[in-house]
Parts: structure tokens; C-alpha cells; sequence
């Protein structure tokens, strides 16, 4: 039964994939490949000076508070794309949060007030070291042409249990690096 169904399909193939004989192949135009204008000349970026302004930011994030110190949630990384710029990213609490349990002690309200308050005095900070890292890869990154942007973006991390009233759920610090250098940086929250 197998080969009567299969005999059918393979002689169709067969018949499909006939060839005409070479003397009637008509000749085919071979076109030249297209080439694009060659891209603009630009010094190569040094990628070992964007790990040594990620680590830079890492430490200075660390030490912003020694006191309360900041909470680092993953490594800042420098992401450089071609015409737009040099993006870094990172993310952080602005405070680490107590934990509740038995040997804790419960969730109250003033410990929730208190971790609130603490993330709102650390704003500044946080605002502070992002410009201060954006103006110093503006300075640093010589290659990087000065209609390129260099962008600071920190995500903020939160518990679900927490009072984020006034405290923005990420920054975003942006400039060419011609205006970075000059210190003309836009700030966005949300």
C-alpha cells in the first residue's frame, strides 16, 4: 500500500525537477553587486574606557551614603549604538528595605514611613552622581563624535509593600556630548 502511494509522488518529483537541455539555456546577465558609500570616518571607540566608567559608577553608587548605603539590584552596563550613542544602564534601590519575619519583626506603618523617607533624601544623590558619570563619559570618550548622545538611565526598585509617592519608578539623564561637555543635560523621570 506504501508503494502505491509513493511510487506516484516520486515520479511527479522526477518529472518536476527535468532540466532543459544545455543548447536551449538562454544566457543570464550576471549585475555587478551593489556597494554602499563607504561610512564616515570615526575614531575607534575605546570599549575599555566604557567598562572603566561602568565600574566607576558602580563604586560611586556604593559609597553615595555610607551610612545608608544604596542597594545595587545588577551591574551597570555601557551599550554604544552606532550614530545614536553611548547608553548605560543600571539599576538600584535607593535604600535597602528591612525584611519582615519572625525574627524581624512585622510590617508597621513608621518602618514603611521611614523607608520612604530615606529613599526621597537619597534623590539628590542619585541625580548627582548620574550627571557627574554623564559629564565624565562626555570628557573620557573622545571618539565618540560630539552630535552622539550619552544617556544615563537608572531603573528604581521598589517592594510591593512600599509608599512610592514622589519617588520617580526610573531617571534618564541625556545629552549629545558636545552639550554634556558644556553641562546642558536633559533630565527626564517617570
Amino acid at each position: 500500500m506504501r508503494t502505491a502511494v509513493v511510487l506516484p509522488v516520486l515520479a511527479l518529483a522526477m518529472a518536476c525537477s527535468a532540466q532543459e537541455p544545455p543548447s536551449q539555456v538562454s544566457p543570464v546577465a550576471v549585475a555587478a553587486p551593489v556597494q554602499s558609500p563607504p561610512a564616515p570616518a570615526m575614531k575607534r571607540l575605546d570599549f575599555n574606557a566604557v567598562a572603566k566608567i561602568e565600574s566607576d559608577f558602580e563604586r560611586k553608587l556604593e559609597h553615595l551614603d555610607s551610612a545608608d548605603p544604596f542597594e545595587a539590584m545588577g551591574a551597570c552596563s555601557g551599550i554604544y549604538l552606532n550614530g545614536y550613542g553611548l547608553v548605560f544602564t543600571t539599576a538600584v534601590s535607593l535604600a535597602s528595605a528591612p525584611k519582615f519575619g519572625p525574627f524581624t519583626g512585622a510590617y508597621t506603618k513608621e518602618k514603611a514611613e521611614a523607608v520612604h523617607k530615606r529613599k526621597l533624601a537619597h534623590l539628590p544623590a542619585l541625580r548627582k552622581a548620574m550627571s557627574e558619570m554623564l559629564i565624565g563619559a562626555a570628557k573620557s570618550l573622545s571618539a565618540l563624535p560630539p552630535n552622539e548622545k550619552v544617556v544615563v538611565a537608572v531603573r528604581l526598585f521598589y517592594l510591593d509593600y512600599e509608599d512610592r509617592t514622589g519617588l520617580p519608578n526610573q531617571i534618564v539623564m541625556t545629552a549629545d556630548r558636545a552639550s554634556a561637555l558644556a553641562g546642558n543635560i536633559q533630565t527626564e523621570e517617570q
